[in-house]
């Protein structure tokens, strides 16, 4: 542009003596050729933007590329089983760690619901899950399902699912986490055991005890009773000689005096006054050994490996028996029982709880007895608080110190002497009730008053109607 209007002066022979005009066009001519600079500035500044642009926009692309290609990595091989599915449920990808839980390579899963790996009977949770996620009612979800792999095994996992949201806060898709705990799932029921048969053998001498003093008794009554039915018989011989005798006549003095000499023999004032006493303190003891046996075997009878509806307040009574000899020597036990209802749980994981519960508030309290204190109070209530039925186990022991409050469900955290505690009885307590339960397991504590301990077991009041 700047070149034509040069080119267009000197075709009209306008030079430097020309009139004004050939200044105003002299002076219009260096305007354009400064607005042709500027320009011309401006358009290699866009030029050298764009093209800076265009380099940061490789190198993020780049650096996505890379991202995505990391994060594919890690997908692949995270140790724990993975998934992506759609709000439908369809499954989009599978992890290596997934194939080998379930037996089967990502091309024969990816477009199948992601319940249909689930056993039949809990495909319906797993549905409605998703539903539950999709619609917003939750925001993750975690639960125990028996998986069925490829070749027919079943595996106990972790499933886990969460929603990933975009910016405006729509789910885009839902991550599933799978864990096999099959093999956990069977140590700890291994090591559940293990402290039962501990706790068993702990308390076997004192059950022994508690049976043999009911024995003896019983023992000592049936010996009684076998004596006085001999010396009853005897006498009954005596009447028999006697009636006999005086079939059809009066009784002689004679006959009279032989009765009376057979009834002091026999003692029968004394076996008339203590035969009935006998007999109701045997059948006493009897039912006392009885229900100790049939406290042990509730304790000890282990579960099917499925819940199963279970009276808490019974296994609570059963718990008590069986641990008699380890409460009554330092505390008074005390029951509130509330009215609640069955409820659907593992009942001798839960005595294994309420027991290891009981004997530590006994030793609590036999610190405090131990050290000239005054025998103390076990307290065990049960109530409602809505769905969740609570049951509380109060001591009058020494307290848990604050510093140590914090670690009391702990592994191997244990704060008695060697010997006295293992650590793992709280730990366990708290994976039972938790873990398997779906409930809480907490605690109020005050130093030199005691502490009580609060079991929360939640149900349905559907599974239990």
């Amino acid at each position: 542009m700047h070149r034509l209007l040069t080119r267009q002066l000197r075709r009209l022979s306008l030079d430097e003596d020309s009139p004004p005009t050939q200044v105003a066009w002299k002076e219009l001519l260096a305007a354009v050729g400064r607005t042709y600079d500027a320009g011309d500035r401006e358009r290699y500044m866009v030029e050298h933007a764009i093209q800076l642009a265009s380099q940061e926009m490789q190198e993020m692309n780049t650096k996505l590329s890379q991202e995505h290609d990391k994060l594919a990595s890690i997908f692949r091989a995270a140790p724990t089983g993975m998934a992506t599915v759609d709000q439908d449920g369809h499954i989009m990808d599978f992890n290596r760690s997934l194939e080998e839980i379930l037996g089967c390579v990502e091309k024969e899963a990816v477009g199948k619901f992601y319940w249909d790996f689930f056993v039949s009977e809990e495909a319906e949770a797993g549905r409605t899950a998703l539903q539950d996620l999709v619609a917003g009612n939750q925001y993750s979800y975690q639960a125990q399902h028996r998986l069925v792999a490829k070749d027919g095994r079943q595996v106990l996992a972790l499933v886990a699912l969460t929603g990933v949201h975009d910016d405006a806060g729509k789910l885009q898709l839902v991550i599933i986490g799978i864990e096999n705990i099959t093999d956990k799932s069977r140590l700890e029921m291994e090591l559940r055991h293990a402290q039962k048969l501990e706790s068993v053998g702990r308390l076997a001498a004192g059950i022994a005890h508690e049976i043999n003093t009911p024995i003896q008794f019983v023992g000592d009554n049936v010996n009684f009773l076998a004596t006085s039915f001999e010396q009853l018989i005897a006498l009954c011989h005596c009447y028999r000689n006697v009636f006999e005798h005086i079939a059809g006549h009066c009784p002689s003095a004679e006959d009279l005096e032989d009765i009376r000499a057979a009834e002091e023999v026999a003692d029968f004032e004394y076996i008339r006054a203590n035969v009935p006493t006998s007999i109701a303190s045997t059948i006493d003891g009897v039912g006392r050994v009885a229900r100790i046996v049939q406290s042990m075997k509730a304790f000890a009878h282990p579960d099917r490996g499925e819940r199963s509806s279970a009276n808490l307040n019974l296994a609570l009574q059963n718990t008590l028996t069986v641990a008699t000899n380890e409460l009554k020597y330092v505390a008074t036990v005390e029951t509130d029982f509330g009215d609640i209802p069955v409820v659907p749980c593992f009942a001798s994981d839960l005595n294994q709880v309420f027991l290891n519960l009981l004997v530590n508030a006994a030793h609590a309290i036999g610190d405090v007895v131990g050290k000239g204190g005054p025998r103390g109070v076990i307290r065990v209530r049960t109530y409602l608080e809505g769905t969740v039925v609570v049951v509380a186990i109060s001591d009058t022991g020494t307290g848990i110190p604050e510093e140590v409050r914090g670690r009391i469900f702990d592994p191997f955290f244990t704060t008695k002497e060697v010997g006295r505690g293992t650590g793992q009885g709280l730990a366990l307590a708290r994976s039972v009730v938790v873990e398997r339960h779906g409930g809480s397991l907490s605690f109020e504590t005050e130093m030199g008053k005691g502490t009580t301990f609060f079991i929360r077991i939640p149900f349905d009041f559907d599974d239990v109607a």
